[in-house]
């Protein structure tokens, strides 16, 4: 109790500041995160392709794909992280990472990606529309400046027969990293044009590891924090 009073208390003091301090303040802490996820790995060919083993999966069998499903598309990843997300799909035409921090994630990990990346706002994404064939947005979406400028971009950047996938945190208290608190009802706001052909929800395990919860399946206690992964398609 005391520690999500202690979060209410710092997320107050920190919207106070200046946009331009807060986007400092916000930058510094994802930059530190990833610097602890890619440090033991950063000049380690094996340990980061262990890092990168979980990926496949939570883009296949968790949403009920194969990789085949991805062959010749184009494939866009919301908050990729410096790992590369999309490494594993060889078959796609195109794989996009994009995150405003990917020029500083080239320093992280000492790697020739497959994929590319761009270092752009998920509310300003540098593509036309109907772009992308599959859009995806895992562990990110509460973690971006505009939650409603986000999903209007990937609605507009998404192709007519396109999906989207979606893994979010729900129900946690604003941080600064994560500055939005997010419920269930955040896949009605992909409609109308988008309904979800699969709805998941998970409860968060002590250790906080998102992808641990959901492979573990921790039952989502409503009112509680929580994990919610939706696949989406145009209707």
């Amino acid at each position: 109790m005391l520690r999500a009073a202690a979060k209410v208390v710092l997320n107050s003091a920190l919207s106070a500041l200046p946009p331009a301090a807060r986007s400092r303040f916000k930058r510094y802490h994802e930059l530190r995160y990833w610097r602890g996820v890619t440090r033991p790995i950063r000049h380690d060919s094996a340990k980061l392709e262990h890092e990168r083993a979980h990926y496949e999966q939570f883009f296949t069998t968790f949403f009920g794909l194969a990789k085949a499903d991805y062959a010749g598309g184009r494939l866009l990843d919301i908050g990729c992280g410096p790992c590369g997300s999309l490494e594993w799909a060889s078959e796609a035409a195109e794989r996009v990472g994009l995150d405003p921090l990917a020029e500083d994630y080239k320093k992280l990990v000492c790697d020739t990606h497959k994929m590319s990346y761009s270092a752009a706002p998920s509310e300003a994404i540098p593509y036309p529309d109907g772009h992308f064939d599959s859009v995806s947005s895992f562990n990110s979406l509460d973690h971006v400046d505009d939650v409603e400028a986000t999903i209007a971009e990937i609605k507009r950047v998404t192709a007519p027969s396109g999906r989207v996938l979606l893994i979010v945190e729900i129900g946690h208290i604003p941080t600064p990293t994560e500055p939005h608190h997010l419920d269930e009802t955040i896949v009605e706001k992909f409609g109308p044009e988008f309904a979800a052909v699969s709805l998941q929800t998970f409860g968060v395990r002590a250790d906080h590891n998102v992808y641990g919860s959901m492979l573990d399946a921790i039952p989502y206690i409503p009112g509680r924090p929580g994990i919610l992964a939706a696949r989406l398609e145009r209707k």
